[in-house]
């Protein structure tokens, strides 16, 4: 399968080796503007991101993408591989395993700078800046934590977070408002521990109305996350709001021919041959 561009460890790095931090490549989105938030002052995250099924991916590209400082726990059960086959995901006609399906969300979420950890969650606390993230006895500082997590939220119980027992089901799901926020602040849900429908392209798209939501609150100003043609702003007199990049036509062209040679490069890998 395309390689994932990962940032090799320097003499520095004291990550451990089930850890994944991935840039985009050259062709991806460039800014010369300053970052439009500023690095944690405690070396933690602007966003925890929990759950590695279709809203907690969509969830962790999004904030990576807004330039949060974003980290991904998941731990490999997202209940996406029980489906036998996924036949209503957007761009998908003819319909694709749901392994596959996982391993393309995955490798999205990887060209971004997001951290991605396999991992699983033990509690999470309060803390003066935000939130503390308890991982194998590690304690991670996040500013805020998106819940994207199926079917336990047992490890928000010391936060004192509302959650009501599913409809004939013995489920916890975590209540929200229409923002995707908890009664406590900073603490964010999405997807199926909401009660939103059990559907792959559902829950990926709470996952991003989520995350746009929580970028908004620590970054007021964003606008949105999209790429336009270059001088389109101009031609309206306005300046490129926060979150928008703006491309020539030949960077476009660029862009469509990479990504036509990599979608059809991960199709044709061998090791899809064989399902």
């Amino acid at each position: 399968m395309p390689p994932t561009n990962p940032t090799e460890p320097t003499g520095t790095d004291t990550r451990s080796t089930d850890e994944t931090n991935c840039t985009a490549p050259e062709s991806a989105r460039e800014t010369a503007n300053e970052p439009a938030i500023d690095p944690p002052a405690d070396e933690g995250y602007h966003a925890v991101v929990i759950g590695g099924g279709p809203a907690g991916c969509a969830a962790s590209l999004f904030c990576a993408r807004a330039g949060l400082q974003t980290l991904q726990l998941e731990n490999g059960r997202s209940t996406l591989q029980k489906c036998a086959y996924v036949e209503n995901y957007l761009g998908f006609p003819p319909g694709i395993a749901p392994r596959e399906l996982l391993e393309l969300m995955g490798e999205h979420v990887a060209r971004t700078e997001c951290l991605v950890r396999s991992a699983t969650v033990e509690t999470v606390r309060r803390c003066e800046d935000g939130f503390e993230v308890f991982v194998d006895g590690e304690r991670i500082p996040t500013r805020t934590v998106l819940a994207a997590s199926w079917s336990k939220s047992d490890y928000l119980e010391e936060l004192g977070v509302e959650t009501e027992q599913e409809e004939g089901g013995p489920v916890y799901e975590i209540v929200t408002d229409s923002e995707g926020r908890t009664n406590v602040e900073g603490l964010y849900a999405a997807g199926r521990i909401t009660g939103t429908p059990h559907q792959a392209l559902v829950s990926a798209g709470d996952g991003a109305r989520v995350a746009l939501n929580l970028i908004s609150e620590l970054i007021p100003p964003f606008y949105n996350d999209w790429v336009a043609p270059a001088g389109y702003y101009e031609g309206y007199d306005k300046e490129i709001p926060v979150g928008v990049e703006e491309i020539s036509h030949e960077e476009r062209r660029s862009r469509e021919e990479h990504g036509r040679a990599w979608m059809r490069e991960w199709f044709d890998d061998e090791v899809y041959s064989s399902h």
